[in-house]
């Protein structure tokens, strides 16, 4: 099982017009934030023993910490709970230049995830990114130079306007640059961030839902022909460059969180798992750390019906095997009832069958992970005596 570490670094050098991520704190305070982390690390318990197999830095942009500050980071993370050999230690980064990509590398980075978004200039500086298509490239020939073997880029997709095969060719042109991860998101609209606004005030429009369907399935039809498999909706990876970090949320498997707004997990607290939160805000995160305390922030206890959902949605969203004994046995639910689901899914070309009585989601079912998961939980949890054969999301 895995043992994974998020750090929320919440500084930005600017704001994106779409960016809703809490990430907006003073960069003056940023030189006695890794401190702070530390001073959390401390503190914090770990909701299972072992040492750690995967650290990510995320944000917020926690490249800004610089390597002194990472090196600061993970040496907190060593002393509170150790950190594997083989742990996949991972920094996000706006294209950057090359000698703090090495510096990055030498202080134990094993793996970049940098925000490219596109590769087009317009449509750059329509999200308000702080660099161009050019910067971009040169910083993926760079990191390729300094000598990560795992480089990771993420694509916006659901821009409106954009055609298809805009998002085929970019995504085409990364695999040809030696990325070996793609992680492709939606555009989401937030309210108070200046799309979000613009999209409200009728100055843009949003992303039609068959438009976004096609430029998810040319970024789909792109790298798979690169070689790299659609392991999970928003993620696509060459044989053995998974994300370890993000596979350890969607498995159940611990993790825990520091920084404010920052987010653990611990399965084994309650009889269907625990999580808990830091409340964002920079200034009371470091008054309750300064005087030896835990940071602001929440605990919620998941019930059977909002662990059994979140466990199917995850199901979904993946191209990993379902087993139905597995979950049946998890869940005190009926095998039979279960595998019968499965197999009206399979019929409707959104399951797969596997080996033995395993199935594993189409493409098509990855899209449509909220529906399935919902229609699915409705159909376990319902009296045995009751209907079985619900219609299932188109």
């Amino acid at each position: 099982m895995a043992h994974a570490l998020y750090v929320h670094v919440p500084f930005c050098p600017g704001r994106c017009a779409y960016c809703g991520f809490y990430s907006g704190e003073p960069l003056e305070r940023l030189a006695d934030f890794p401190a702070l982390v530390a001073a959390e690390a401390g503190l914090r318990g770990f909701p299972s023993p072992g040492p750690l197999t995967s650290v990510y830095l995320g944000g917020g942009t926690p490249s800004l910490l610089g390597p002194n500050g990472v090196a600061q980071v993970l040496e907190a993370a060593r002393g509170a709970w150790g950190v594997t050999q083989a742990a996949e230690v991972t920094v996000e980064t706006n294209p950057a230049a090359g000698a703090e990509l090495r510096a990055l590398r030498g202080v134990g980075v094993t793996r970049l995830s940098v925000g490219v978004q596109a590769l087009d200039d317009h449509v750059l500086a329509a999200l308000g990114r702080p660099h161009g298509a050019a910067q971009a490239r040169r910083t993926l020939e760079e990191a390729a130079r300094a000598g990560f073997a795992g480089v990771s880029a993420d694509l916006l997709y659901g821009l409106p306007g954009l055609p298809p095969q805009a998002l085929g060719a970019w995504a085409r042109e990364l695999a040809g640059r030696g990325v070996c991860h793609v992680s492709a998101y939606s555009l989401e609209l937030h309210p108070g961030t200046p799309l979000g606004e613009a999209v409200a005030a009728g100055r843009a429009r949003p992303c039609g839902v068959d438009e976004e369907e096609a430029q998810w399935e040319a970024l789909l039809e792109a790298l798979t022909a690169q070689g790299f498999e659609a392991y999970e909706v928003s993620n696509f990876a060459r044989p053995g460059a998974r994300s370890r970090h993000n596979q350890a949320y969607w498995d159940g498997s611990p993790y825990v969180g520091l920084g404010p707004g920052a987010h653990g997990y611990d399965p084994d607290a309650g009889p269907w798992g625990t999580r808990w939160w830091n409340a964002p805000g920079l200034a009371a995160y470091g008054e309750r750390l300064t005087a030896g305390e835990l940071p602001p922030g929440g605990r919620e206890e998941l019930g059977r019906e909002e662990a059994l959902l979140e466990v199917l949605f995850l199901a979904f969203r993946r191209t990993a095997p379902l087993e139905p004994r597995d979950l049946a046995a998890r869940f005190g639910l009926s095998a039979t009832r279960w595998t019968r689901a499965l197999a009206d899914l399979e019929t409707q070309g959104l399951l797969a069958r596997g080996e033995g009585a395993s199935w594993t989601p189409t493409a098509c079912a990855l899209r449509r992970a909220d529906g399935l998961a919902l229609w699915a939980r409705e159909l376990l949890l319902a009296p045995e005596d009751a209907c079985s054969t619900s219609p299932t999301p188109a």
